[in-house]
């Protein structure tokens, strides 16, 4: 993964796996429908969760024997590192994710992702010395400003429901503190075989819990394995991008580019769940893209 090392072609396969990640909403939603799993199953909605990340760290495994091209000696792997990620990044993210996304539209948690972009800087700036701060602060000052208007309902108010928008919005902290986490720990560690390895020990125990605790006769066909490996791909793919991105460049400055997570995922939430497009989701991502643009204004 050398072309990484470049800025451009870092920006350019970010943004590749904020699409991948943009793409996982409604595929996460229309999974829930075809396995057959009751809104109220929490138990379901972990398992199949931990099946599709399982099956994504082993195919992390595969792109390992494709593409590594590298001698991994013991200074590229960190245990501890890969188990603080397999809890953070996996189990523990993807266990509120996956039953606040039931409980929210498809759109609206698009956009609640993008305050990764936020969260990652504050806790850049807190455990890693950071510099522009300031243009940084102003980029994500109009991107919030977007997600802002994009929660807003009819009458002004605001909708925010704890096992639903709040599930995503704690998955997300998760996902933000695990990405800073990465930048200051894994800088030379392999990323094929830190993703792999945390994906596969962080669905373990969602698959233990999930397989307990379902509620739902679960309908497993070859459909719904079709749409767990889609998963799996996104997963695998766009995490090991992530990680080749955040071993080379600021954690803080490449974390805005989450604010493409709510572009992608809003159109194609529109697209493929018959969502509705309205005026205060158009205004919020101009808005979102106004602050990458500030960002990254030479």
């Amino acid at each position: 993964m050398k072309l990484i090392k470049e800025k451009r072609w870092a920006i350019v396969f970010s943004l590749l796996a904020m699409l991948l990640w943009g793409s996982a909403i409604p595929l996460i939603k229309t999974t829930y429908i075809h396995a057959n799993i009751i809104p109220d199953d929490t138990g379901g909605k972990i398992l199949i969760a931990g099946i599709r990340f399982f099956m994504a760290g082993l195919l992390t495994f595969i792109y390992f024997g494709l593409f590594n091209k590298e001698e991994v000696k013991k200074e590229n792997i960190n245990i501890k590192l890969t188990l603080v990620l397999a809890l953070l990044q996996t189990c523990l993210q993807y266990m509120f994710y996956y039953i606040g996304l039931s409980n929210t539209l498809g759109s609206l948690a698009a956009v609640i992702q993008a305050s990764n972009a936020f969260i990652t800087v504050v806790i850049s700036v807190i455990l890693i010395n950071e510099e522009k701060f300031k243009r940084k602060l102003a980029a994500l000052i109009v991107g919030s400003i977007g997600i802002l208007i994009i929660n807003l309902r009819g009458g002004g108010g605001f909708h925010f429901k704890l096992s639903g928008e709040g599930f995503v919005l704690i998955a997300t902290t998760f996902n933000a503190l695990a990405s800073v986490l990465i930048r200051k720990y894994g800088r030379n560690l392999n990323g094929f075989l830190l993703t792999g390895s945390q994906f596969v020990l962080g669905a373990t125990p969602l698959i233990i819990l999930g397989a307990i605790t379902h509620k739902s006769n679960v309908n497993f066909d070859f459909v719904l394995f079709l749409m767990l490996s889609y998963g799996a791909f996104i997963s695998a793919t766009a995490f090991t991008i992530w990680t080749f991105v955040l071993q080379n460049h600021s954690a803080s400055e490449f974390g805005i580019y989450k604010l493409f997570i709510p572009v992608f995922g809003t159109i194609l939430s529109i697209l493929v769940l018959g969502e509705a497009l309205t005026i205060n989701i158009v205004l919020g991502l101009i808005f979102v893209l106004a602050g990458a643009i500030i960002l990254n204004k030479k």
